[in-house]
């Protein structure tokens, strides 16, 4: 059977923030998280400036093309009622609530009633409302936040306050309770969340309410009637990271001593270092929801500063001729109802500056990248913005005539700085020449090795759409089995 490739998208044009915000389409979007109900697909985003508070919804049919909803919560008008105790969200906004002079900048909850909302998680209940996780913070760096849970009837707005789950006070003497990201499997919910100081914790959820199951409360924990484990979780990652997601694959295929097995897995995928220069995306796994959640060497997975531990699957880079993507992260794992696995996240680019249009890359645009396991079971993820491709078997002899073997290729290294592609070439006896040397053999139904410098990276081949070059063609997406850095091959010539 013939491969078949994805059809131009016709991606919208990277724009600068605007003042009409409902035509921003996929830029402004800060650690976005996706929904799909009835055929439409939701991303939830972060408050943006420029745009109404209550986080940002946005629609799509096919996950190419975003058009602005509106907000999750209608806050317009809204600062009168929190500064006399009688908002909606009453209890978020008291906790956080700060003045500017006790931190002279950054601040998110104001003492004059207006907020700004960070990365919301929104899923579909078992109460059949959709469950809008919120967070909310009093300044920018600081550690005084909490989650919350909101419902409505409907994925596009509408959603009133439930309950506080989790509360942090100010110091970073627990989790920074931000990022919440709902899950379940195998009959039982929880919620990821944290960012930066003690790193990502889970605690478990009541799956028929959305609620935390053990009802504990910040009063209770402050007045020692409950431990700090008790009502902060489990802890699954630590250091200079945040943004933690985890999704549940039953039935992965792995290669173990030349046989192909099902294991099931959970994958941990979180974003590690600088918010803008040093943003990258970072994955461990376990065979438990509560860990412990390993990498490629069986190592935690734990950032200082802005390097450390875990499979990196996605940093900054740039091919020839193309804007980059700059500080890729905080992302969201989701498959859709006809088994797609993607993932969401939002990408800096420094094009603007580069075209002397801005002296600032701070716009953040909603990507798309679809994932899938090596032999290892490990995931790689495209590096390509998803277009509808599907992954497929794929044979050597195809790869080369397809391609005729040229690429261009981003190796990731534990730095954060901007990898540039080189050009390679694969050749039918085997080896690798080029900017990088080596050697390369395809096996299984899509699968590939590649080694280079003596490291091992295990892939797949699938299709992709070249945006850059305006064409569809091949792509390697790959992991190295001992550096846990990945490894992308994109394809020069095209059909």
């Amino acid at each position: 059977m013939a491969i078949r490739y994805p059809k131009n998208p016709h991606f919208n044009k990277l724009q600068m923030r605007s003042p009409d915000y409902k035509n921003w389409q996929e830029g402004c979007a800060h650690d976005p998280s996706l929904l799909e109900w009835e055929g439409v697909y939701y991303a939830y985003s972060t408050d943006t400036f420029g745009a109404p508070s209550g986080y940002q919804i946005r629609k799509s049919v096919d996950l190419l093309h975003w058009e602005y909803v509106g907000s999750a919560f209608d806050m317009e008008d809204t600062a009168v009622l929190y500064k006399r105790g009688r908002g909606d969200l009453q209890p978020a906004y008291e906790w956080c609530m700060t003045a500017s002079s006790e931190v002279g900048y950054g601040v998110c909850a104001r003492k004059d009633g207006t907020m700004a909302f960070w990365a919301p998680h929104c899923v579909r209940g078992a109460d059949g409302k959709f469950w809008l996780y919120f967070c909310l913070t009093g300044y920018f760096g600081g550690s005084k936040s909490c989650i919350g849970l909101a419902k409505s009837d409907r994925p596009d707005g509408g959603f009133r306050f439930v309950g506080l789950i989790l509360r942090s006070p100010a110091g970073w003497r627990t989790p920074n309770c931000i990022d919440p990201q709902f899950f379940s499997a195998e009959g039982r919910s929880f919620l990821v969340y944290g960012s930066f100081g003690l790193g990502i914790y889970l605690i478990e959820l009541d799956p028929a309410t959305g609620l935390r199951k053990d009802g504990l409360t910040y009063t209770e924990f402050a007045r020692k009637h409950c431990t700090f484990a008790q009502y902060y979780g489990t802890p699954l990652a630590r250091g200079s990271l945040e943004g933690g997601v985890v999704h549940y694959h039953e039935g992965v295929d792995v290669l173990e001593k030349g046989r192909w097995v099902k294991k099931n897995y959970y994958y941990l995928m979180c974003s590690y270092g600088s918010l803008s220069s040093a943003y990258n995306m970072r994955c461990g796994r376990s065979e438990k929801p509560e860990g412990p959640y390993v990498d490629v060497n069986g190592n935690l997975l734990v950032c200082s500063t802005d390097l450390g531990t875990g499979n990196k699957l996605l940093g900054s880079f740039r091919r020839e001729g193309e804007p980059d993507f700059y500080c890729p992260g905080h992302n969201d794992m989701f498959t859709t109802s006809g088994g797609v696995n993607l993932i969401s996240y939002h990408c800096r680019t420094n094009y603007f500056i580069e075209q002397g249009m801005s002296r600032s890359n701070n716009f953040h645009y909603l990507y798309l990248g679809q994932y899938a396991f090596n032999s290892d079971g490990w995931i790689v993820m495209n590096s390509n913005r998803y277009a509808g491709e599907e992954l497929q078997d794929v044979t050597a002899e195809e790869l080369l005539n397809i391609t005729a073997g040229k690429f261009e290729a981003v190796r990731f290294l534990q730095g954060y700085k901007t990898v540039t592609a080189k050009r390679v070439e694969l050749l039918p006896d085997g080896t690798l020449r080029g900017g990088y040397k080596g050697t390369w053999q395809m096996y299984g139904s899509h699968y590939i090795s590649v080694t280079i410098d003596g490291e091992e990276y295990l892939g797949v081949v699938m299709p992709a759409w070249h945006e850059g070059q305006g064409a569809a063609g091949l792509t390697v997406t790959a992991l190295g089995r001992t550096c846990g850095m990945a490894l992308h091959l994109d394809s020069t010539y095209h059909i």
